[in-house]
C-alpha cells in the first residue's frame, strides 16, 4: 500500500483537506482540537479513484513540532505539500521543502489551499507564480499544481486524479519476507496492552498474522 505525507506551514489547511478527502479528521488530541492546530502526526486512509487504498501521514506545520514532521515522512510514497491561497509561501513552507529534499522523497503534488480566501483571480495567479519559482531546483520543480477548496469542495476530484495518476507510476514496494515498520507511535490501551503504529516501508502483514520481533526486525510466522 502506498502512503501518502503532507507538508506545508502551519494553519495552511493541511489537515482540513485530508478530512475533505477522506472524512477523517487527523487532530485526534483535545489540544490539538482547542487550538485548532496540528500537534502530532495524524493518520487517515483513503479509497483513490481507481480502487487503490492509501495510508495517509498528516504533519505539524509548526516549527516547534518539526520533530514530529521528520517522523512522519521518513517513510511515505508521495508528498502533499499544501499552500493557502490567502498566504502564499510561508517559512515552514520553504523548512518542509528543505527536509523533503533530504530524504528525497521522490514525487510530490501541491495543492494550494483556501481558494475562496483568496482576494481575487489575480491574487491567486500571484500565489502561483510565486509557489512555481519557490518549487524550482527542488525535487518538486516540476509537480502539478492544483487549486483546491475544503469547505466547497472545489479542485478535490482534480486532486484525487492527480494523486491517482502520480501513485500509478509509482512502483510497489518490496517484500522480502522481513517488514519493515517504521514506528510512529507507542502507547497503552486499557485492557489490551501496548500499541504500535507505523508505516509499513517494506513487506506486508495481514489480520489475523503472528508477529515475532527479533533484533530489530518484525518476521511473520510462519515465515515466508
Amino acid at each position: 500500500m502506498h502512503v501518502i505525507g503532507t507538508a506545508g506551514h502551519v494553519d495552511h489547511g493541511k489537515s482540513t483537506l485530508i478530512k475533505a478527502i477522506t472524512g477523517i479528521d487527523p487532530d485526534r488530541l483535545q489540544e490539538e482540537k482547542q487550538r485548532g492546530m496540528t500537534i502530532d502526526l495524524g493518520f487517515a486512509w483513503l479509497t483513490l479513484p481507481s480502487g487503490e487504498l492509501v495510508g495517509i501521514v498528516d504533519v505539524p506545520g509548526h516549527i516547534d513540532f518539526i520533530k514530529n514532521m521528520l517522523a512522519g515522512v521518513g517513510g511515505i510514497d508521495l508528498t502533499l505539500l499544501v499552500i493557502a491561497a490567502d498566504e502564499g509561501v510561508m517559512p515552514q513552507t520553504r523548512e518542509h521543502l528543505h527536509i523533503l529534499d533530504l530524504l528525497e522523497v521522490p514525487v510530490g503534488l501541491v495543492a494550494i489551499t483556501k481558494t475562496d480566501l483568496a482576494e481575487d483571480e489575480e491574487w491567486l495567479e500571484l500565489v502561483q507564480m510565486d509557489v512555481v519559482e519557490t518549487l524550482e531546483n527542488t525535487r518538486l520543480a516540476d509537480a502539478e499544481i492544483v487549486p483546491v477548496c475544503a469547505t466547497t469542495g472545489e479542485g478535490i476530484d482534480e486532486l484525487l486524479k492527480q494523486l491517482t495518476l502520480l501513485l500509478a507510476k509509482s512502483p510497489s514496494r518490496a517484500d522480502k519476507g522481513r517488514p519493515r515498520l517504521l514506528i510512529d507511535r507507542v502507547f497503552t490501551v486499557s485492557g489490551f496492552g501496548t500499541v504500535v503504529t507505523g508505516t509499513l516501508i517494506d513487506g506486508g502483514f495481514t489480520v489475523g498474522q503472528v508477529l515475532i520481533y527479533i533484533v530489530g526486525m518484525w518476521l511473520r510466522y510462519p515465515i515466508g
